[in-house]
């Protein structure tokens, strides 16, 4: 049915294109650290020493803003030694991402070598928070607290191009 209109009401109808991209990633391995550093070691901070309990709490990123990870896990060393934290933490990440972006296209010709296209692109379409990485140095007052977002909010972008 659609095949069969022609004039302005084909022009309106045809040339439509939808495009998309999403994105879904766990977040990155936390690595703590502790201040000072007693050791006199150039280039690597002193890592905390832990408890044996874990670090990683339950719920929703939005409630563990305040407490990305249990803090209470983690001690300072006694002076003049390393830690015993391992390099990452094993059972706590960063946010990750959940992230779509959308496009659509209409292509338009004007004659056999003109044509107009227009696009309307929407990034980070849900508007989706991606949270920075929590405070990680044990001794700072920010030790388990996010403060930062790393993505962008939702951005729609229009335009318009003259195809020859």
């Amino acid at each position: 049915m659609l095949a069969s209109l022609r004039g302005p009401a084909s022009k309106l109808i045809s040339g439509w294109a939808v495009e998309g991209i999403a994105t879904f990633q766990s977040g990155q391995p936390i690595h703590v650290t502790a201040t000072p550093n007693s050791t006199g070691s150039l280039g690597g901070g002193v890592r905390p020493n832990s408890t044996g309990a874990s670090a990683k709490l339950d719920g929703s990123a939005q409630s563990r803003l305040n407490g990305w990870f249990n803090t209470s896990v983690f001690k300072q060393p006694a002076p003049f030694t390393f830690g015993n934290v391992g390099r990452t933490l094993p059972d706590v990440r960063s946010a990750g991402i959940n992230n779509w972006d959308l496009a659509f296209v209409k292509t338009t010709a004007i004659n056999e070598r003109a044509g107009v296209q227009f696009r309307a692109e929407f990034f980070n379409l849900f508007n989706r928070v991606q949270f920075g990485f929590p405070g990680q140095v044990l001794g700072n007052a920010s030790f388990g607290v996010v403060s930062s977002q790393v993505n962008q909010p939702r951005l729609l972008q229009l335009s318009m191009r003259l195809q020859w």
